[in-house]
């Protein structure tokens, strides 16, 4: 035992979450699940348009903070030596 405590109320909110498959947040990061359930993915430029559309400044801290607000994960890959960011829409995961 690791000497965690977690109340009733929390464990109940656990396994209904796991009852619904909802993914638990623990597993957000993991890029094979977004793989299998072919999640949709913006590139920076992608989100950018849309953030602009509403009014948003146009620097990379407002853009990610917008992102951030309306439910985008921010993840990032490495291919061909260069560290590109996607943005994986979260609203997909609850249904």
């Amino acid at each position: 035992m690791c000497g965690l405590i977690i109340s009733p109320s929390f464990m109940e909110l656990l396994s209904l979450q796991y009852h619904k498959q909802i993914i638990p947040p623990h597993r957000l990061t993991d890029y094979k699940l977004f793989r299998i359930s072919k999640m949709e993915e913006f590139t920076y430029e992608q989100i950018r348009v849309k953030a602009l559309k509403q009014g948003v400044k146009d620097n990379k801290v407002h853009i990610g903070l917008w992102a951030n607000l309306n439910n985008y994960l921010k993840t990032r890959r490495k291919k061909n030596g260069k560290v590109i960011t996607y943005y994986i829409a979260l609203q997909k995961l609850a249904y």
